[in-house]
């Protein structure tokens, strides 16, 4: 019973590993996100990282100008942006940048027409 017993914990370890975090994140992913990426393209570029940990403690790996650089993080708060399904027909706007230009809990979401600060949806 004792072998089987510990069998079995081997395994769920094992598996456990493989599972992303509570916070809901890959592992070897660092907390934080990606600063907005509103540059052109640059096609020609290689990717210089493909996940968080080929970047020093304070960056992530997020496409900045179609291809993957080592960035600043950026504060992030709790919750998901809600989906915006309108399109715009009047220039872009944004008035927010990141998450910490927002008060309160709310986000700065993409909307339809920019980036503006949205109260969050669960999750």
């Amino acid at each position: 019973m004792r072998i089987q017993s510990f069998l079995l914990l081997v395994v769920l370890l094992a598996l456990g590993n493989r599972l992303p975090s509570a916070s809901g994140r890959k592992k070897g992913e660092k907390s934080g996100g990606c600063p907005p990426d509103d540059g052109p393209c640059v096609l020609s570029v290689p990717d210089q990282c493909m996940n968080d940990r080929q970047c020093p403690s304070t960056f992530k790996c997020c496409y900045r100008a179609c291809f993957r650089q080592c960035v600043p993080r950026v504060s992030v708060k709790r919750g998901s942006c809600p989906e915006d399904r309108l399109r715009c027909l009047s220039p872009t706007k944004h008035t927010c940048n990141q998450d910490l230009d927002c008060s309160g809990l709310k986000r700065c979401c993409p909307s339809a027409c920019g980036r503006d600060c949205r109260d969050p949806t669960r999750g």
